[in-house]
């Protein structure tokens, strides 16, 4: 029985430190490094990006030459885009939440070239240097 116990512990200790070992990323905020590293290929054949964040986010900081458009403004995240649903578009926000929801909302719609680069951390540190 006391060997049991043991082995039931260990097995729970485990299982604990596997879930904050795949949590940890989510938690932290900053995105997927490797999609976000998929993004920049297709910013560099022209994509255009945007940062989905607050306006307050994006002042704080961004990448060069994102637009600043709310995920949640679907107009004009449509007009930014344009006609031509097949137009690469990257999204990124803090996390990839965001930009998850604009690509699933636009993907809705028709556009069939949307990325979610997911997190504006992320994104920064996988930039190629020039």
């Amino acid at each position: 029985m006391q060997k049991y116990r043991k082995t039931t512990q260990i097995i729970y200790v485990f299982l604990v430190i596997l879930l904050v070992w795949l949590i940890n990323p989510v938690m932290a905020g900053g995105g997927d490094p490797e999609v976000a590293e998929k993004a920049w290929p297709m910013l560099d054949n022209g994509a255009l990006l945007i940062d989905v964040r607050s306006k307050e986010e994006f002042d704080e900081g961004h990448i060069d030459g994102a637009l600043n458009i709310p995920w949640d403004k679907t107009d004009a995240l449509k007009f930014a885009i344009g006609e031509d649903k097949q137009r690469q578009v990257v999204f990124y926000c803090r996390s990839g939440n965001r930009a998850g929801k604009a690509r699933a909302e636009l993907e809705s719609m028709g556009y069939t070239n949307v990325f979610n680069a997911t997190g504006f951390s992320a994104l920064r540190a996988t930039k190629p240097v020039d």
